[in-house]
């Protein structure tokens, strides 16, 4: 919980007869939105009401799936909300860093190639755990049986 306002989700108003924008002319919305952004992904609207979910990543954003978002009315092609990633509050600024974290993908390539080894260290640690358990349960049937052998000769 971030403590700042939750946004409802953008809405589309349907007008009989009228069929929604072409994408081309949305999307020229969407860039006038966001300028000097780069076009990550574009979320079609399911039901008529649902707003066109334009996702972009600006040049300053750290995500490289970026994290701004214009939606558009699906009909009129009014601007309805842009969340700039760059002037969100502070509480949603934390929350976006987390995939980037999740993922390694913060740092470049140093970061993912660390990951990776973090990754594989429960499994290092798993397989000498069980040769140092192995090892002492070896050395410890070899005394038993050097025991069972002395104990042997005494008898004789």
């Amino acid at each position: 919980m971030t403590f700042t306002k939750q946004q409802l989700e953008p809405v589309s108003v349907p007008q009989p007869g009228q069929f929604p924008l072409r994408l081309t002319e949305q999307l020229k919305i969407g860039d006038a939105a966001l300028p000097g952004a780069m076009v990550r992904s574009i979320s079609f609207p399911s039901k008529p009401e649902d707003s066109l979910k334009i996702s972009f990543k600006l040049p300053q954003e750290n995500a490289e799936r970026g994290q701004s978002n214009v939606y558009l009315d699906q009909y009129t092609g009014k601007v309805l909300r842009v969340d700039n990633a760059l002037k969100m509050p502070l509480g949603d600024r934390v929350l976006n860093s987390f995939t980037p974290l999740h993922y390694g993908t913060f740092g470049g390539l140093s970061t993912r190639i660390l990951y990776v080894f973090v990754g594989l260290s429960p499994l290092i640690l798993f397989i000498t755990g069980f040769v140092m358990y192995q090892h002492r349960y070896q050395e410890k049937s070899v005394r038993h049986n050097q025991v069972i052998e002395l104990s042997k000769k005494r008898q004789t």
